[in-house]
């Protein structure tokens, strides 16, 4: 069994969708099946770790947007999670080309105080959950990644499109002409306003909830959310992305922290999506998280809402008509 790191560069969605699809990708056939490999992407200016598994047998199953590029699939097991750490720690044991050392390529890490060393700072930051990182903005174009970078560069995906700009205005415009207040994560407040004028005073600038810290940060950065004095009434992903992903994964780390919340959880798409968004939805991963709490609505579907004349005298209860579950869509 070796000790290997695999680097998903600078994307975010690549890394957070090796744990959601149980798999791991490599541009190599040397990683095999019972090799221990620690889990790492670049965020800013640091490369962090935040899981580790075990290797599992050769799949097929290439879940990511570059999946092509990835010559050896294999399933993951004995997966285990820590709060993210530098992983520049290793320049102690490495010097100055730890990354050529012992990142590049995945190559097997013989250096023992090196692998005692990410034991260790696993171990003293492990947790019990997945903790994911937020789908960040592209790189900027003058942005040279460092010669020692992994030969599994990937691509991080777009930002925001006009239309999810539009959507997640159509959602809080619903929800501010049913009474609630609304919640917008504060990097995408000036935009949805731009396209959104609050009938009254309805969007806050603070979450007026009572809850860790780690569970505040997951519920701010979500889409869009109802809320009705110190109660969430629902709440939005608006999936933008390629692989129908991100959102999800926030949905469901939100009622992992907090099994207990009965939030009502939508994923908002176009139409022609739907069958990605169930199929997410519907994995193993998800499917006892978000099973009866999360569903989907199309982009048309909030639109039509959107343009009733009487949503002043109706609830969030007429989203029913709209939503589609997972379940029902599994069983036909």
């Amino acid at each position: 069994m070796s000790t290997r790191i695999l680097h998903c560069s600078t994307s975010v969605e690549n890394y957070n969708m090796c744990i959601g699809h149980n798999v791991a990708g490599f541009s190599n056939r040397a990683p095999q099946q019972g090799d221990l490999i620690y889990l790492v992407v670049k965020v800013g200016k640091k490369t962090l770790c935040g899981a580790r598994f075990k290797l599992n047998e050769i799949t097929k199953h290439k879940p990511w947007p570059d999946g092509e590029r990835y010559v050896h699939t294999l399933g993951i097991k004995e997966v285990e999670f820590c709060q993210p750490f530098d992983l520049s720690v290793l320049s102690e044991p490495g010097g100055k080309h730890w990354s050529i050392k012992y990142v590049q390529a995945s190559k097997p890490i013989t250096d023992k105080a090196a692998c005692d060393l990410l034991d260790h700072k696993f171990r003293v930051n492990k947790v019990d959950h997945f903790v994911p990182f937020e789908v960040a903005s592209p790189v900027p174009v003058d942005f040279v990644e460092p010669t020692t970078t992994t030969t599994d560069e990937i691509i991080d995906e777009a930002p925001l499109t006009r239309d999810s700009i539009r959507i997640q205005a159509k959602l809080a415009e619903i929800g501010d002409r049913m009474g609630y207040s609304i919640w917008i994560p504060r990097n995408d407040r000036s935009r949805v306003l731009e396209a959104w004028q609050p009938i009254k005073k309805s969007v806050l600038n603070d979450l007026p909830l009572n809850y860790d810290l780690d569970t505040i940060k997951t519920i701010e950065n979500i889409d869009v959310l109802w809320i009705n004095g110190r109660t969430i009434v629902r709440a939005f992903e608006i999936e933008h992305t390629t692989s129908i992903y991100s959102g999800i994964l926030r949905m469901a780390d939100l009622m992992a922290l907090q099994p207990n919340l009965n939030i009502k959880a939508h994923i908002v798409a176009p139409s022609e999506r739907k069958s990605k968004v169930m199929q997410e939805l519907s994995r193993p991963v998800f499917r006892h998280i978000l099973a009866n709490t999360c569903t989907f609505i199309s982009y048309s579907s909030i639109e039509e809402l959107a343009s009733e004349k009487r949503l002043e005298y109706m609830t969030d209860a007429v989203l029913k008509v709209y939503s589609e579950s997972a379940k029902d869509y599994i069983s036909t």
